[in-house]
């Protein structure tokens, strides 16, 4: 991470050979080839890595960290799918929010990725800045009548919660 992958890959490889199979080394090797701009290397090997351990969430966050780095739409196709299948366990880690919403923005799904901004700032504490952002979703015409369902649920799910903060003088910060 700090810029020596050549001298990280050797370190690497030699604790490949003393702990073959080690999930935490296989993860090291994939970031680190992203670090040293082989991204074909790097995908490569998170693939590998997603197809031994499929809903390990380190392993998809990781992967759909490398994968929004790269920025391509085909880069945030691929991050949306590594995600979605762990979306249902994962859906309160505004780090898992986060990923999801710049992989979507990336993909193209601008609706999705704003559903997913606004849920990172509410897990973040921030339930006023994530009512805003459903609102604002809410006067999008590109959004299809399920997603209008599910923001128009959220917007009551976190109304009460963002009335009693207005009218206690609660703010973000003091939470």
């Amino acid at each position: 991470r700090v810029g020596y992958p050549a001298a990280a890959e050797g370190a690497l490889q030699e604790l490949v050979k003393a702990h073959p199979g080690n999930l935490w080394v296989g993860l090291a090797l994939a970031e680190n080839a992203s670090v040293a701009k082989n991204e074909a290397l790097s995908r490569k090997r998170y693939e590998e890595l997603l197809a031994q351990h499929p809903d390990d969430r380190a392993v998809s966050l990781s992967c759909a960290e490398i994968l929004n780095s790269i920025g391509t739409a085909d880069a945030g196709k691929r991050a949306q799918a590594v995600l979605r299948p762990i979306m249902s366990v994962n859906g309160d880690n505004p780090l898992f929010q986060k990923n999801f919403g710049r992989a979507s923005e990336l993909a193209g799904d601008l609706p999705r990725a704003g559903e997913a901004f606004a849920e990172a700032a509410y897990l973040n504490g921030r339930a006023e800045d994530a009512l805003n952002q459903l609102n604002a979703l809410l006067k999008r015409n590109d959004i299809t009548y399920i997603q209008r369902a599910r923001i128009e649920a959220r917007i009551a799910a976190i109304t009460p919660e963002v009335m009693y903060m207005q009218r206690k003088k609660i703010k973000p910060q003091d939470l």
